[in-house]
This record gives C-alpha cells, sequence and structure tokens, in this order.
C-alpha cells in the first residue's frame, strides 16, 4: 500500500485519530495521576508525621522544675525508617530543650496551640515536611506552652508518588493500546460489508446494472442508494441509446438500400431521360439521407446534453429571432409571410441554448417545410415561471389531438417525407428544460408550443 494509499484509508484516518486522541487523554490523565499521587503520598506521610509530633508532645515532662523529654523511640524510628529526622522542643520560656536548635517553623503560637501544623520548609539544604504543635503543661515550678517542631526530609514521600505515578502510566498505557486494537477489530469488522459490496460489483458482468444486493450498513446506506440511482440512470441512459442505435440504424438502412438501387438503375440505362430521372431521384435520396443523419447527430446530441451540458441564462428573444433568420431561406420556393413577435419584457430562462436552438430550429423546419402555406408567426411569451416559444404556420398537416402520436421517434404522418425526428428532438428539449410540447389549432392556424421553465437548472 503507497503512502497516498494510507492517507485515503478509513481504517489509517481512524486509527490516526483515536491514537491522537488517546495520547491527548493519557497527558492529561498522566499529569493528573501524578498531582493524585504526590497529593496521596503526601498525605500518608504527614499522618506520620502528625502521630509522632504528638507522640513527642505527650513525652514530654517536667522534672526537677526543669523540662525535659522522653524520646519515644518508636515513633522516631519509624520516621527515620523513610527520612531523616530532626526535632526540638522549647519550654515556656523559649528555651531549647531538646533537639535542633536551629530548626525554625513559621507556625503561629494560637495555631500551634489549635493541633499539629504541617508546612513545607528547607532545613540544612534538604526540603523538609515540619510539623507544629504546642502543649500546655501544668507545674509548680514551671506552667506554660512547650512547643514541639518535627521535621522529617520528603524523599520517601516524592518516591511513592513517582512510584504511584509510574503504575498509574503503565494502566493508562496498556489501556490506551487496549482500545487502539479493539478500534482496529472494531474498524475491520465493521468495514466487512464494504468488502461484500466490493466484491459484488467487481464479479458482476458489464451489462449489470442492477440494484446492489448486499445489506449496507446504516451509516452508508444513502452512499449505496445513490450508487443504485446512479447506475439506474446509467442503465436507462443505455438502454435509451442501445434503442436510438437500433432505431437509426433501421432508418439508414432503408435510404441507402434505395440510393443502391438507384444507382444500379443509373449504370444500366442507355436513354438520356432516364439517366436524368436516375440522377434527379439519387439527388433526392442523397438529401433526405443528409437530413436523416443530420437529424439522427441532432438527436444524439440532445439526449447527452440533457444530462452534460451547464445551465446558462438564455435570452428567448434573440434566440428565436436568430433561429428564425437562419430558417428564412427554406422559404424562398414560395411566399411566405414570416413575422416575429417578441416578449415584452424578454423572458430569461436558464438552460442548454445549443439544445434549445436546436428543438426551434427544427419546430420552424417542420413549419416551413411541411406545414405553412403562406403565413408563419414565431412568438415568444411568458407566464409565472414559464417561459415560451410559440411557432404558428396556416397548414393542416396535423390533427392537433393526434399529434402526440408524431412526437414519437421516426414518426411521421401521412404526407410528410421527413425523417421523424423534428419534434421528438423539440419534445426531449422540453422536458430537459422542466417543460413541454403543446399543440393546437384555432383560427385557422396550426401552433406548436415549447414551454420551459425559466429555473429549469
Amino acid at each position: 500500500m503507497s503512502r497516498r494509499d494510507l492517507q485515503l484509508s478509513l481504517r489509517t484516518r481512524i486509527i490516526a485519530t483515536l491514537s491522537v486522541v488517546l495520547a491527548a487523554g493519557a497527558v492529561v490523565l498522566g499529569f493528573a495521576a501524578w498531582k493524585y499521587s504526590s497529593v496521596a503520598a503526601q498525605q500518608a506521610y504527614d499522618r506520620l508525621l502528625s502521630g509522632a509530633t504528638i507522640q513527642i508532645a505527650e513525652n514530654v515532662y517536667v522534672q526537677g522544675g526543669v523540662v525535659a523529654l522522653d524520646p519515644p523511640v518508636a515513633a522516631i524510628a519509624t520516621l527515620s525508617a523513610y527520612d531523616m529526622v530532626f526535632y526540638k522542643v522549647v519550654d515556656p520560656r523559649g528555651i531549647v530543650v531538646a533537639g535542633y536548635g536551629d530548626l525554625a517553623s513559621t507556625a503561629t503560637e494560637s495555631a500551634a496551640r489549635s493541633g499539629v501544623v504541617l508546612e513545607d520548609g528547607v532545613y540544612q539544604g534538604q526540603i523538609v515536611r515540619i510539623a507544629t504543635m504546642a502543649r500546655h503543661i501544668e507545674s509548680p515550678a514551671q506552667a506554660g506552652w512547650v512547643t514541639i517542631v518535627v521535621a522529617q526530609t520528603t524523599d520517601a514521600s516524592s518516591a511513592l508518588a513517582r512510584e504511584l505515578t509510574l503504575k498509574a502510566l503503565t494502566v493508562i498505557a496498556v489501556m490506551s493500546a487496549l482500545a487502539v486494537l479493539a478500534a482496529s477489530f472494531a474498524i475491520g469488522f465493521a468495514l466487512k460489508p464494504l468488502t461484500k459490496i466490493e466484491s459484488e460489483i467487481a464479479n458482476r458482468r458489464a451489462d449489470d446494472l442492477s440494484p446492489i444486493h448486499a445489506e449496507p450498513p446504516f451509516e452508508i446506506r444513502s452512499l449505496v442508494f445513490a450508487i443504485d440511482g446512479f447506475m439506474q440512470r446509467l442503465a436507462d441512459r443505455m438502454n435509451l441509446m442501445q434503442r436510438f442505435i437500433a432505431d437509426a440504424s433501421h432508418q439508414i438502412r432503408t435510404p441507402l438500400a434505395a440510393l443502391d438501387a438507384q444507382v444500379e438503375l443509373l449504370s444500366s440505362t442507355k436513354s438520356p431521360q432516364r439517366h436524368a430521372e436516375y440522377l434527379a431521384r439519387i439527388r433526392d435520396r442523397t438529401t433526405q439521407l443528409a437530413r436523416l443523419t443530420n437529424q439522427l447527430l441532432d438527436h444524439a446530441m440532445v439526449i447527452h446534453r440533457a444530462d452534460a451540458a451547464q445551465a446558462a441564462p438564455v435570452g428567448l428573444n434573440e434566440l428565436a429571432r436568430s433561429v428564425l433568420a437562419n430558417s428564412v431561406p427554406l422559404s424562398m420556393s414560395r411566399e411566405v409571410e414570416i413575422a416575429f413577435e417578441p416578449a415584452d419584457p424578454a423572458p430569461v430562462i436558464m438552460g442548454d441554448a445549443i439544445s434549445i436552438r436546436e428543438a426551434l430550429g427544427n419546430l420552424i423546419h417542420n413549419a416551413l417545410v411541411h406545414g405553412a402555406r403562406s403565413q408563419l408567426t414565431v412568438v415568444v411569451g411568458q407566464n409565472g415561471d414559464s417561459a415560451w416559444v410559440e411557432v404558428r404556420d396556416d397548414g393542416n398537416v396535423f390533427d392537433p389531438t393526434t399529434a402526440e402520436q408524431l412526437v414519437a421517434p421516426f414518426a411521421k404522418g401521412e404526407s410528410s417525407s421527413g425523417s421523424g425526428l423534428g419534434l421528438s428532438i423539440a419534445r426531449q428539449v422540453a422536458q430537459a428544460h422542466g417543460g413541454s410540447l403543446n399543440f393546437a389549432r384555432s383560427d385557422g392556424l396550426t401552433t406548436v408550443r415549447l414551454s420551459m421553465r425559466r429555473d429549469a437548472a
């Protein structure tokens, strides 16, 4: 697996993210463990220190008018087993009667008289924990408060804190490692359905675009449904193209056969009159074949652009005027009155100008060649969220009640010699733009309306 594959791997991303989170959590927990271990170790040794201080205070007595101390060997031995121990006893007169005279405490007298006061300090260059308390004595020779100060170095408590912290860090590290391993196993188990889906798709035939049969997990169900939808659209497009290719091959085969027959007749005749007749027929067949080929290509283009073209603003007034101007020469063989009625304000839709131009060109071509006797009008209009272009002529080529039959590919009227694709192309363009192709007849005019939604994109 390449480095880029690792970067794109879901397993790698999830485990890496989890590892970062666990590492950050381990740092926080480690710091907390160190703090709690330090506090716990200090509290444990503080209890020992406080107990020893109380025992020393209980062993203070007055003998011969002088304060004396009978050191509690057991208590001092318990403290000495872990650290160095220092103490001093000060009588009510402020005289040190036992211990280290330079051992100092910052505890106040009132606090010491209330109980053991604990504090941190430094003695003989070492960090120590100091306990201070005062005991009241009553004797005829001397009465008052005796102050007891006991200090212990902190090496043992620090060692205990480190040991507790190390154990806590070990537990955290083991749990983090187990979490990563469990996550890796869980990810592998969770991705198994994807492997099944991959296997199903990989083992399919090229023409099998049926929905995926493997049951997808809930989290990727939308993705699988999207893939199924895409494959369905692809299957529909493939079926459409296959049907188009089959129809096109059938439609082209007939004029090619007729053209071949005319060429055979032309090559075998010796009559100049027949020669001219066959040549004229060849010319007509060639023109029809060229028209059919062009419309087949236009049909394929419209089918492709229905999904592939990017929608852009299209001004219908300018587009319809341009298409009509390019189609006018078709009417030069007879007198046809051409008119154009733009809309005000000019409608603008979001659509594919090339497809719309092709649809209008076919409608105008049909009206000029097969419909209009003396009049053709192109009208642009709009209504609410729709805009439309109408082609009106004074012909009577088809009945509007049966016009829907003529929009099927290669469908022709009884007297038509065209390819049968013009109206089909126009309808597909209208549907691709959220509209429709409608037919009507009134006041002696046949009207074909190409309507489109303004926001068809």
